[in-house]
């Protein structure tokens, strides 16, 4: 089980914060509300990202100093649009049963359209990260690491970042949580955030060769 539960909640979203607590009501989690970084209005300047994207990622390297500075080994993180899925707390604990012990971070609202290395490990675990930082469990040993790092220097939104680093990252094949479609996302529509360029060329990198293969192919036999 985990130590702790923190829940990332902007204090001009309130709205969030009650339906939030209803899902945690619901499924018996005692969560502590964690004040968000609002990044439209704390942001400094010469970023490479958004100011929303910075917010997002200052909230949850303060998350993991704060969780260093209490001492808990595991906590379980979520954002405060989550939809949490029925029966969350029995599928979250055969999740913790099926971890090596070595684990470090587990995303159990994983976006199976933006996967990185990722392969099957058990029954109800993908080894490999899954983009998105809605809802995750992660020991101590990997927020150590993690809570080094300087928001202000970042140069990809969080969850493309984390999956550059060396740690024992899974993902749940199926969902515990999601994000709820009703609240537009902090960090804004998916046109305006930063591109991280890794995470397309592991994506799309072959079908781009094999289409300009086509293209040239078709250039040569027609021409």
């Amino acid at each position: 089980m985990v130590d702790h539960i923190y829940c990332i909640n902007l204090e001009r979203s309130p709205e969030r914060r009650e339906n939030a607590q209803k899902q945690f009501d619901r499924e018996g989690l005692e969560v502590e509300f964690f004040r968000a970084t609002d990044g439209k209005v704390e942001a400094p300047d010469g970023l490479f990202i958004t100011k929303s994207e910075w917010g997002c990622a200052d909230s949850h390297i303060r998350i993991w100093r704060d969780m260093i500075e209490n001492g808990y080994e595991t906590v379980l993180v979520f954002e405060d649009d989550i939809e949490l899925n029925p029966g969350f707390n029995q599928k979250l604990d055969e999740i913790i049963y099926e971890l090596p012990n070595d684990w470090d971070f587990v995303n159990l609202d994983p976006n199976n359209f933006y996967t990185v290395n990722s392969k099957k490990f058990s029954r109800r675990l993908m080894q490999g990260f899954s983009l998105s930082m809605s809802a995750y469990i992660i020991s101590q040993k990997c927020a150590r690491e993690w809570s080094k790092w300087d928001s202000r220097l970042m140069k990809v939104q969080i969850d493309s970042f984390v999956q550059q680093c060396p740690v024992q990252s899974f993902h749940t094949i199926e969902n515990l949580a999601h994000q709820d479609s009703k609240y537009a996302s902090d960090i804004g529509p998916s046109f305006n955030r930063t591109m991280d360029w890794n995470v397309f060329i592991n994506r799309w990198g072959l079908l781009i060769v094999f289409l300009i293969f086509i293209f040239l192919y078709r250039r040569v036999i027609f021409e």
